[in-house]
């Protein structure tokens, strides 16, 4: 434990890391005890975060406990190991206070005890996850009060631009703007997984968004739940991609299904499909018209389609942006489809319709279900949110437009 504690000080001391926009308080965390849950799908950047608090924490080096839960070292961890954990970050960090940073906690069977052991020592402790559901649901449980979570997303535009070494500090002109549409076209497509972003060729890309799906459904599905039917998660993973932005019918993918010949209860497909949720790749909104219609599903990350190998609409891709660009600023809405039409995205204070464009064939079908609906919503600003400002074309005066990510 203290070669693997020295190592990891060592590797993680020659890393480097480029800034995200997620900031926490962590001299509130500090004075109250509480500790840092940043919970976030796999391959997202969490690992890479916890430099960036690290630093910010302005913490010498050996105070710095690392463990990555999902290595092997750590498969035979049991409880009555913590008091050693500590023990030997106390010899290693002296005479300073050991700060824990562990990854991928929900890798181990009952590590709520462990962390309840470190914080009754008065220990800075940061956790990440990428399970919904067994991390939050546990933290909540086991240290109800103890805890703050954060949540971090693949990166956003803003980010995708620094990890490109893109500055947008200088005036914009004809050819910048060209650039940056450019380069928010190759966002749209590929998405915002750090790894991805970095890869130049397409074939990179590809790979490293088929490997982390394969990861995901291997290690947060099919191994996490103990299903033996590996053809239907997949299967199931591939309608949830093709029916991105839009409503779906867990009825009729059974009936799908079950024409192919596969064998299989709806109540299984319901399962698999919280399962494939609570990893984190796919989100589910509800109808705030009729909240037991059929959900709307959407992707952490646009990357993700690409793994079919099938051309999106480039309006989906817009509209799943500009949806992750909601649940970054910690905003989860709801989407309305009811008598006045409908609605991409209602929050508390906006009525939001997300439009590739506008222009004379589609400005009334973009807009008219705002003004239908804003009578019974009259705290709630209507929103068109194009990807670029409308030129030729104005909306309804009453209408804000937003452009851009």
């Amino acid at each position: 434990m203290r070669r693997y504690f020295l190592d990891r000080q060592g590797a993680q001391a020659r890393r480097s890391y480029f800034s995200r926009e997620l900031r926490i308080n962590l001299e509130f965390h500090r004075q109250t005890g509480k500790i840092v849950a940043i919970l976030g799908t796999r391959r997202s950047g969490k690992s890479t975060y916890l430099l960036q608090l690290q630093q910010q924490l302005g913490l010498k080096p050996q105070q710095a406990m690392w463990v990555d839960f999902t290595e092997y070292l750590w498969q035979d961890f049991r409880v009555a190991d913590w008091h050693l954990l500590w023990e030997v970050a106390l010899e290693i960090c002296a005479p300073h206070e050991p700060v824990f940073f562990l990854d991928e906690i929900q890798q181990l069977q009952d590590f709520e005890s462990g962390l309840r052991y470190l914080q009754n020592q008065n220990a800075f402790i940061i956790v990440t996850g990428s399970n919904s559901s067994l991390f939050t649901r546990t933290l909540a449980e086991s240290l109800r009060g103890k805890v703050l979570s954060y949540e971090l997303y693949p990166l956003s535009f803003e980010e995708f631009l620094l990890f490109r070494n893109y500055s947008t500090e200088q005036s914009l002109d004809s050819r910048k703007k060209a650039e940056i549409n450019n380069l928010l076209q190759e966002y749209l497509q590929w998405g915002g997984f750090p790894e991805v972003v970095l890869a130049h060729e397409p074939e990179l890309k590809q790979h490293l968004l088929q490997s982390y799906v394969d990861t995901m459904l291997l290690r947060d599905v099919v191994e996490r739940h103990e299903i033996k039917n590996v053809a239907l998660v997949e299967k199931l993973f591939q309608k949830a991609l093709l029916s991105f932005t839009k409503t779906f019918s867990v009825h009729k993918w059974y009936n799908d299904f079950k024409s192919q010949g596969m064998r299989l209860s709806k109540d299984t497909l319901y399962d698999y499909l919280h399962h494939l949720e609570e990893s984190l790749f796919l989100i589910t909104l509800q109808n705030k018209a009729n909240p037991a219609a059929a959900r709307k599903i959407y992707l952490v990350d646009n990357g993700l389609y690409q793994t079919i190998r099938s051309q999106p609409d480039k309006g989906q891709l817009w509209e799943n942006a500009c949806l992750v660009k909601l649940l970054r600023s910690g905003t989860r809405p709801h989407f309305w489809l009811g008598e006045q039409g409908e609605v991409d995205f209602i929050t508390d204070t906006e009525l939001i319709q997300a439009s590739l464009e506008l222009h004379a064939d589609n400005i009334q079908r973009e807009q008219d279900p705002l003004l239908r609906l804003n009578p019974h919503f009259p705290s709630a600003q209507p929103v068109l949110w194009l990807r670029t400002e409308p030129h030729a074309i104005n909306p309804d005066p009453g209408i804000v437009v937003r452009s851009g990510l």
